[in-house]
């Protein structure tokens, strides 16, 4: 896992972080223009997530096997807190905050701990029942900090980080929710394992407009983009005998690009402009 540290001083840009194997459980600090390692060391879990705070200058790292949470410096590479709770075990992912680490739990919540303190200081709900968080993104909105929840049934709810109160709920997906991203536009554009990307135009500051969206998907057969009330077929067909699983997705906002990883060892490349794809990448 390779993870960049941009923002958290002045030489950050010059350096990246780099995790080793679940297995292997390291972690090295290096400087790219110096071709230099800064610090070395390895923690006592594996490391399945891996969150960067400039707030804190440091990485936490998150081991869900273990329930462990590890806060480690990024100026030396000491170990500044440690988090563990049977709660944590099983956990989907890590955001963070200024001073608040957000923890997707398996038992339908997402925990807030105070990151100074140590201790939980609320949990996040879905209302509309018990459902289990799978993704966090943490976004601003003027001086309003929102933390945006995707869940394993397609839901996607934003929360209100200060008061801990539901914003809006966004429902448009049918499967596990395993991508979240801020585009450089404000929107918001999620993905999940129903083969479907959906991009959601938020409201800028003051603004009383509601969320809208438009959404991209594909199918086994064929591909079509929806703008609005238009939509768009083309393009070749697929093998409707490939497994066309997305496991996983990345986002190229300098591009427009979408990255969508699919089980059988492809990837295909989307444009976030038009909804379209114009790109498979494959090793065989």
């Amino acid at each position: 896992m390779l993870v960049d540290i941009c923002g958290v001083d002045q030489e950050s840009s010059e350096s990246l972080l780099s995790i080793g194997t679940r297995a292997s459980r390291d972690l090295a600090l290096w400087n790219i223009k110096q071709s230099q390692l800064q610090f070395s060391l390895s923690v006592s879990h594996p490391v399945d997530f891996a969150v960067i705070s400039t707030a804190l200058r440091a990485v936490l790292c998150g081991g869900a096997d273990a329930g462990v949470i590890t806060v480690i410096s990024l100026i030396d590479g000491s170990i500044q807190h440690t988090f563990t709770a049977d709660e944590y075990r099983g956990m989907a992912d890590l955001a963070v905050s200024a001073d608040r680490i957000f923890v997707a739990t398996p038992a339908a919540e997402v925990r807030v701990i105070s990151a100074s303190q140590g201790v939980v200081v609320c949990n996040l709900h879905d209302p509309g029942g018990p459902s289990v968080p799978t993704k966090l993104l943490l976004r601003s909105l003027g001086v309003e900090q929102q933390l945006v929840v995707g869940y394993r049934h397609g839901l996607i709810n934003v929360f209100d980080v200060d008061a801990g109160t539901l914003v809006c709920s966004l429902p448009g997906h049918s499967g596990r929710i395993n991508s979240l991203h801020e585009l450089p536009s404000r929107q918001l554009i999620s993905a999940s394992e129903n083969q479907q990307a959906i991009i959601w135009n938020y409201p800028q500051e003051h603004e009383s407009a509601g969320v809208t969206s438009s959404e991209m998907w594909w199918t086994k057969s064929r591909r079509r983009c929806v703008e609005g009330s238009e939509s768009v077929l083309g393009g070749d067909d697929f093998d409707a005998s490939v497994n066309r699983h997305a496991n996983c997705y990345t986002l190229d906002s300098s591009q427009c690009l979408l990255y969508a990883g699919f089980s059988a060892g492809f990837i295909l490349v989307f444009s976030l402009e038009t909804g379209q794809f114009y790109l498979i990448l494959s090793l065989h």
